[in-house]
């Protein structure tokens, strides 16, 4: 039985993988066909022209330095981006837990915001053993998270006695100098492409394991809520870089963007075509909740928390 199972799971696992390369390969036929899009449906649809994302990206970059803009190898730009502006990226994004870990020691606070995109809310509160919940108080500005339990007194620190030194002990050294902090873990390189037969951005992953070696498919794949990891998230070479990297399928991008956009509306505000790139890795973030890459939400959201 167990055999059958596993010849099952082989299976459905070829078929989502030629359905993949059968879709790849339609895309490239028809992206020629459906144009590059010109006008303006942001609101309309929550899809990007090439203008608004480098738009986007040059806010990003202008908020969170820590992404840039990359032109990519010179055979693969596409003309109908800036040459200096056909991607950004971010290195060396620490990923110290893996998607198991927030499984187990996590409560589970989940909310389908459209189709197959899931809003999870533990990967921020994991709850040890013995501990309850966090209550979280959410404001217009900012998200605090204020601790059920009464906070602990601070430890007194340890009062030097003058008269126990000896000659070479260095009183400006405290003890926790002597104590190593640099923690190997897994890092990511982070890109984002605009996917013309989308509309949209689209994210790209390559990982590195704690001695700086590439991570396989199946590594990273455990940094991917297992809700998208056979679903959304392919294996695809790297349109501006030529390189193998699993990708975030953009076929529901727009669709979660509008929704977004339409919930910001509805609370009174509204999200500006510049701000769309922050939206994008917000979202981005429930598939990838351990990967710590910099983004900063700058709008204002009200009681009904979308993102």
């Amino acid at each position: 039985y167990q055999r059958r199972v596993h010849m099952y799971i082989k299976f459905i696992k070829m078929l989502g993988s030629f359905s993949n390369m059968l879709n790849k390969a339609y895309r490239g036929v028809a992206t020629p066909f459906v144009g590059v899009l010109k006008e303006s449906k942001f609101y309309e649809k929550g899809v990007l022209t090439p203008e608004e994302f480098v738009l986007a990206g040059d806010q990003l970059t202008h908020k969170c330095p820590t992404w840039r803009w990359e032109g990519g190898k010179e055979g693969l730009k596409n003309k109908n981006l800036p040459p200096e502006r056909q991607f950004l990226i971010t290195k060396n994004v620490p990923s110290q837990r893996r998607i198991d870990d927030l499984v187990n020691k996590a409560v589970p606070e989940e909310k389908e915001v459209e189709g197959d995109w899931v809003e999870t809310g533990m990967a921020n509160y994991p709850i040890k053993e013995g501990e309850e919940p966090a209550i979280i108080d959410i404001d217009i500005e900012e998200e605090k998270v204020v601790p059920s339990k009464a906070p602990q007194q601070p430890k007194k620190e340890k009062v030097m006695d003058i008269n126990e030194l000896e000659e070479g002990d260095n009183i400006f050294e405290s003890p926790e100098q002597h104590v190593a902090t640099t923690i190997k873990t897994r890092t990511y390189d982070l890109s984002i492409t605009y996917d013309f037969y989308y509309q949209t951005p689209r994210l790209w992953l390559f990982g590195y394991d704690e001695n700086g070696a590439p991570l396989n498919k199946e590594q990273m794949y455990e940094d991917i809520m297992s809700d998208y990891a056979n679903k959304t998230v392919t294996l695809e070479t790297h349109p501006h870089q030529g390189i193998n990297c699993i990708s975030i399928h953009p076929c529901k991008h727009a669709a979660v963007m509008k929704k977004i956009i339409d919930t910001i509306a509805e609370n009174g505000g509204k999200a500006e075509v510049h701000q769309a790139m922050f939206v994008f890795l917000k979202f981005i973030s429930s598939v990838v909740p351990t990967i710590e890459y910099d983004y900063t939400l700058d709008m204002e959201l009200e009681q009904k928390r979308i993102i």
